[in-house]
């Protein structure tokens, strides 16, 4: 399978909101917002962030055969720093490589607008999630409960 990854545009915004609102459906115990909450608002966050073409915080798309497949949304912190927000990658399309090609994505975004680092909280019992992170170069820098705060720099 191949696939490609991009920034998405103005005309993704509706491909990610349903996207969004999948991964919070199906897999509400990794996120730390609300299925019911999100589908009643009339703009998610990110939308608005697609529609605007904002520099400070991207979403990035997995794409197999021009379909969105995966999120990876990259928010600007104080410090310079990229926050990995809404990392989610489709049912039939996981264990295929389409995370680390998010996560290798971000890197580049890392880079191209000059952040220090790119920093992700993930729970405990996600151990796929967390086996990606750091095969990806995470490493663990703190922990608050069953929640694990991990950091990647170039």
């Amino acid at each position: 399978m191949t696939f490609s990854y991009r920034r998405l545009k103005s005309d993704d915004a509706l491909s990610y909101r349903h996207i969004r609102l999948e991964s919070l459906k199906l897999y509400p115990e990794y996120y730390g917002s609300n299925y019911d909450d999100e589908l009643n608002q009339p703009e998610l966050f990110f939308e608005s962030q697609i529609k605007s073409a904002s520099p400070e915080n991207i979403m990035i798309g997995a794409y197999r055969d021009n379909i969105l497949i995966g999120l990876c949304g990259l928010i600007t912190t104080e410090g310079n720093q990229f926050l990995i927000v809404q990392m989610y990658v489709r049912a039939e399309f996981q264990g295929n490589g389409v995370g680390q090609g998010l996560l290798s994505e971000a890197k580049s975004q890392l880079i191209q607008h000059k952040r220090s680092s790119l920093v992700l909280t993930v729970y405990e019992e996600n151990k796929s999630a967390l086996d990606a992170y750091s095969r990806a170069g995470f490493t663990a820098i703190s922990r608050d409960g069953k929640e694990i705060t991990m950091s990647y720099q170039p």
